[in-house]
Order: C-alpha cells, then sequence, then structure tokens
C-alpha cells in the first residue's frame, strides 16, 4: 500500500516537472526570438549641432537652433532631448542646456554671447575751421563702451580712434584734422564678457561734413517752473538768427528786457555776492552763457561780456556771461568767411545753441 503512495507521489512530481521544463523552454524560445535588449546613450556621444555664434540684443529673449543626430537618425526634441536657456535676454553670456530623455540620458552645456545693438551716432559738428569734429551717440545700457573709427572714404577701411570704457560717456572730440580732406565716422559698441571685449555685429551708419560747426548744452541743477518757462521764451527770441560776416550779435537788441508785460515770470537772480531774490527773467543768464560758448566754439570775436557776480549751476567759472538789460551786455562779431545761424531751444532745464554754417 505504502509503495502505491509512493508511486503516486513520484508521478506527480513528474507531472509537474515536466510541466515546468516546458513552460521554460518554451519562455526562452520566446525571449530569444522576440526581446530586443535597450540600450540607453549619452546625449554628449552623439553628434550635437549648436549654433553658438553671437546674437544682438533685442530686448527679448534669444534662443539658438539646437539638432542632434544618432548615426544617421535625427533624434526629436521634447522624445529624445530637452533644451532650455538661461540669461538669455541682456547682454552677456547665455547658457545652452540640454538633457537626454528616454532612450537617451546625460546633459550637455553650450553657451553663447548676447552683443549690444548696432550705435546710432546722432550728431556730428566740426570747429569752424574744419580741424575738430565732435561725434555724439546715443547711450547703450547694454553696452561696456564703444570704439569709434575713422577713415578718409566713406567705403574705405576704417582705422581705430578712441576706445571709450564708460558706456555713460556719448561724445568724444577728434582733433588736428586737415580742412582739406573729407573725414568719415563710425561708432561700435561692445560689452566685455569673460575678460573679452566682444563688439556688435555691425558698426553704426557714417557720419562725414556737416553744416553745424558748434553745439554747446548747459543744464541748470536749480530749475524750476518759472524757470524754465522764462529758459523757453529767451530761446525762442534768440532761435533763427543769421549772423553774415562782420555782424555783431547783441542781446539788448535781440532779447530785450526781461519784463512781465513781455511773458517773464518771476524765478531766482544774483544779488550781489551773497543775496539771492526772485525777479522777471531769472535764469536767461543760462542761455546767454550758452551762446557765449557757442561763440567761443565758432571763432566769434568776444566784444562785450560779464561774469556773474556768484558762481553758477551749469558751467565752470568763467565760462558763464550774464546779462541785466542797460547794464550788462552780450556782443559778438561773427569774423568768420561765412554766415551763421543760431539755433537754440530749451527743454527740462537744459539749453542748447547750435551754430549752423549757412555759405561760405
Amino acid at each position: 500500500m505504502k509503495n502505491k503512495n509512493l508511486f503516486k507521489i513520484l508521478t506527480v512530481v513528474i507531472s509537474i516537472t515536466t510541466t515546468l521544463l516546458f513552460f521554460v523552454g518554451v519562455s526562452k524560445v520566446y525571449a530569444d526570438d522576440t526581446i530586443n535588449v535597450i540600450v540607453v546613450k549619452q546625449i554628449s556621444n552623439l553628434n550635437v549641432q549648436v549654433d553658438t555664434s553671437k546674437a544682438t540684443y533685442t530686448g527679448k529673449t534669444l534662443t539658438r537652433p539646437v539638432t542632434i543626430y544618432d548615426g544617421n537618425v535625427k533624434l526629436t526634441q521634447g522624445t529624445d532631448y530637452d533644451v532650455s536657456f538661461k540669461n538669455n535676454v541682456k547682454t552677456g553670456k547665455a547658457k545652452i542646456t540640454i538633457k537626454g530623455k528616454g532612450n537617451y540620458t546625460g546633459k550637455l552645456e553650450k553657451n553663447f554671447y548676447i552683443v549690444p545693438k548696432k550705435a546710432k551716432i546722432k550728431d556730428l559738428i566740426y570747429s569752424y575751421n574744419y580741424k575738430k569734429a565732435t561725434i555724439e551717440w546715443e547711450k547703450d545700457k547694454q553696452a561696456s563702451g564703444y570704439t569709434i573709427y575713422m577713415s578718409t572714404k566713406k567705403d574705405g577701411n576704417y582705422e581705430k580712434v578712441k576706445k571709450i570704457k564708460k558706456n555713460s560717456i556719448t561724445q568724444y572730440t577728434v582733433k588736428n584734422l586737415n580742412p582739406k580732406k573729407m573725414y568719415y565716422f563710425k561708432i561700435c559698441s561692445y560689452k566685455t564678457i569673460d575678460e573679452k571685449d566682444c563688439y556688435s555685429r555691425k558698426m553704426s551708419n557714417a557720419k562725414t561734413k556737416s553744416k553745424k560747426i558748434a553745439k554747446i548744452s548747459l543744464v541748470s541743477y536749480s530749475s524750476g517752473k518759472n524757470r524754465n518757462h522764462n529758459l523757453k521764451l529767451c530761446c525762442k527770441k534768440v532761435n533763427g538768427t543769421i549772423l553774415k560776416p562782420g555782424e555783431t550779435f547783441n542781446w539788448f537788441r535781440v532779447v530785450g528786457p526781461a519784463s512781465a508785460s513781455r511773458g517773464y515770470k518771476k524765478a531766482m537772480v544774483f544779488r550781489g555776492k551773497t543775496k539771492r531774490a526772485l525777479d522777471y527773467g531769472g535764469g536767461v543768464c543760462q542761455v546767454s552763457s550758452t551762446l557765449y560758448q557757442a561763440a567761443l566754439e565758432t571763432g566769434c570775436k568776444i566784444i562785450e561780456r560779464h561774469e556773474h557776480s556768484q558762481p553758477v549751476s551749469y558751467c565752470k567759472k568763467g565760462k558763464d556771461a550774464t546779462v541785466t538789460y542797460g547794464v550788462n551786455n552780450l556782443r559778438f562779431r561773427n569774423t568768420n568767411k561765412f554766415s551763421i545761424k543760431l539755433v537754440t531751444y530749451s527743454e527740462a532745464g537744459r539749453t542748447t545753441c547750435e551754430v549752423i554754417r549757412l555759405a561760405d
């Protein structure tokens, strides 16, 4: 009886073992025939193509195209890899980060430079004898500085004249020019990145001789509504004045008295060496001082000019010209061989006089 039971048990064990072996065998055949081995690849070992050329500042986020090949297969962004950018708005070094995804792993970092936009020359003012040229350009907050170039031909080779290392400086005067030659000027902004000066991709447009031979601006640091009104009114009276060769500018005749009846308002004026008071026309001496400096710049002969009794805020000592109708006048003669036109205007406490050369 015992032998029969033992035989039955052995039969069951053999049957189960045979069944297991059968299924294991089938499993092995299935795996060998259908399962592919997945190999995860490092993104840095692939053919990664990134445009790292300089980009020009636009005020908006800037990106760069990324293309990756695994052999001859082009990978798909978002499926096989992701791309992110950092510091990609302002000028400087922008960062590109590429991360593998899915069957790809690892990280790759690249950089590209964002450089200042094309510079813009605002004005070019020659001296009356064309031996000096003052270049004015727009301030670029995204630049570290500017470089000035000069050529005697518009499409010729431009040589470096001066490197300006502060972006707050927007004016420079080139001296010792030959009056018989024509000169062209260009400006190029740059940003210092990683201790290197990275220049704009384009220079400014070329500027050459103009009819403007002087531009003087004086800014008041103690301005007010009435004073600004007086500055504008006074500038309007001077604006457009033409002096032919040998003619004299006379403040008393051109501007006249600063009275209430003529539209002037009360503003601060000097009284002697220490006192101050409110009086009609306060501030007009800023206009006369601007004219005085412009006359000096254009080679005019100063016939009469008076200094203030107290220091003024808008110019250095010896560069001012006070006027008081009937007492202190400002007169200068155009000793040039050409006529000049005075263009005067005022805005927010800044008075400007431009002198235009009209004829030889």
